[in-house]
């Protein structure tokens, strides 16, 4: 299907600096950490999505979410180009006798062929790590193997519009004094720009931040219906919810 929608330019050099990240490690590095916190995350998305059938878990990472969701799922297919994240995956299932997941090696831009169908497609604090052609390519795997009424969440995405509040501490809790926001941006803003000399996405532990107008566009080019969530746990970050256009009438 065509799209023209206008992405923000293509950063190549995002996918070298991802795998180089994750390579080695065990961990998604969640703003919080332990097993009642990933039940929590679990629950969120839960309360966002659909249960039953089958979910398709892209980028699974170590599968820390994955295990507190496979209960409500018939079956689940869990991905990521990790090797060691996904030994680790192997690994919690075992552990939880978690016993209707599959893990397996596989690109959000290019999934498993042993993927045909899904019901939920679920791509959890990784879309940062897409550029513009990858994102159109991992929209196009989920239009051809999202069941019909099935539905696609993209969780945990960085908000473009709160980038600049976030690195000044704004949407802190306490919020810093306003000399004190505007020193923290000051200093962030001048790392920020020697990163983009440099062609470093990933120097802030985020990566590519995205505006909902954007995903919408994004969305809407590729024939798909998309509704925003506030994250509960991350005030710079948002969910986008997919449909196909037709189904959402």
């Amino acid at each position: 299907m065509k799209t023209t929608a206008v992405l923000p330019a293509s950063d190549r050099a995002i996918r070298r600096l991802t795998t180089e990240f994750f390579h080695g490690r065990v961990d998604a590095g969640h703003r919080y950490s332990g097993e009642d916190w990933f039940a929590k995350y679990a629950g969120e998305l839960l309360a966002l999505v659909p249960r039953g059938g089958v979910l398709l878990d892209v980028g699974c990472g170590a599968c820390q979410i994955t295990t507190h969701l496979s209960a409500a799922y018939d079956r689940v297919i869990a991905f990521d180009l990790s090797d060691s994240m996904l030994a680790a995956a192997r690994e919690r299932a075992d552990l939880f006798g978690v016993t209707n997941v599959e893990i397996c090696s596989g690109d959000a831009s290019r999934f498993p062929a042993s993927v045909k169908s899904a019901d939920v497609i679920l791509a959890n604090y990784m879309l940062q790590y897409l550029d513009g052609p990858a994102l159109l390519a991992h929209l196009r795997e989920c239009e051809r193997v999202l069941a019909p009424g099935g539905v696609i969440c993209w969780g945990l995405i960085p908000n473009a519009n709160l980038r600049r509040l976030w690195y000044a501490g704004a949407l802190s809790n306490p919020r810093p004094r306003a000399r004190h926001m505007l020193k923290a941006y000051v200093k962030t803003r001048f790392r920020w720009w020697k990163s983009e000399r440099r062609g470093d996405s990933l120097w802030d532990n985020i990566g590519l931040w995205f505006t909902q107008d954007e995903l919408r566009q994004v969305a809407g080019g590729m024939g798909f219906a998309v509704e925003f969530r506030n994250s509960w746990f991350y005030e710079y970050r948002f969910h986008a919810l997919l449909r196909r256009a037709a189904d959402h009438c």
